[in-house]
């Protein structure tokens, strides 16, 4: 059954590492959450704030090794098990960008992390864009609607669709990046929502046109 990539784990050891090596210089407050002017307006003490990241890639790592396991479509997990690993690492990585960005503002270096955050997850979408049509038919990861959980043949076709979507999200995400003040965000939640809605609406669309080939 599947295993957790080599490679997750170890960033998810050097998450901890960072955290270790940051703490006796961060101070005793620590910024976690950021508005959508990129101003920090969320604070914590430093050991919560430097260890919330790695606690959530630990629990996420064993997350992505247990679900294969529980999934009723397991057996389908092996067609596509290095597609898995891949999209685990990365958000692994996304995960320890994050970590990275949040302990350098706390240390006093100058970083927009109204900027960072829309590069991170533009950055992710790329890769799961890249991925995503060779996700097969499962209950846990891909475009799940109650059209592609029904069948695989609306499940193809949208994640077909879907990695092309997805990367044209990961473009134009990491493109907000380059904005100023709140209207940054607004832009990145249009992306977000409108690709997510598309595939939506594409998928119910497949289904019916799989109903009228069958009738």
């Amino acid at each position: 059954m599947m295993n957790v990539s080599r490679l997750t784990i170890v960033l998810t050891v050097l998450a901890y590492f960072l955290s270790v090596a940051a703490l006796p210089y961060l101070p005793d407050q620590v910024a976690i959450h950021w508005n959508a002017s990129g101003e920090a307006d969320g604070f914590s003490s430093k050991w919560f704030g430097a260890l919330l990241l790695p606690v959530l890639m630990t629990v996420f790592t064993l997350l992505m090794a247990v679900l294969p396991k529980l999934d009723p479509k397991r057996e389908n997990y092996a067609r596509f098990q290095k597609s898995y690993r891949i999209v685990n690492a990365a958000l692994s990585c996304f995960f320890l960008a994050l970590h990275a960005v949040t302990l350098a503002y706390n240390l006093g270096f100058s970083i927009d992390v109204g900027a960072a955050v829309p590069l991170a997850i533009g950055g992710l979408f790329l890769v799961i864009g890249n991925y995503m049509p060779k996700i097969k038919h499962n209950y846990f990861i891909g475009i799940r609607t109650p059209w592609t959980l029904a069948s695989e043949t609306v499940w193809h076709k949208t994640h077909r669709l879907g990695g092309k979507v997805f990367t044209a999200m990961g473009i134009l995400s990491m493109l907000t990046a380059f904005w100023r003040g709140e209207m940054r965000a607004v832009l990145f939640l249009v992306i977000i929502v409108v690709g997510n809605l598309y595939l939506i609406v594409r998928s119910f669309l497949y289904e019916q046109q799989e109903q009228r080939n069958r009738s």
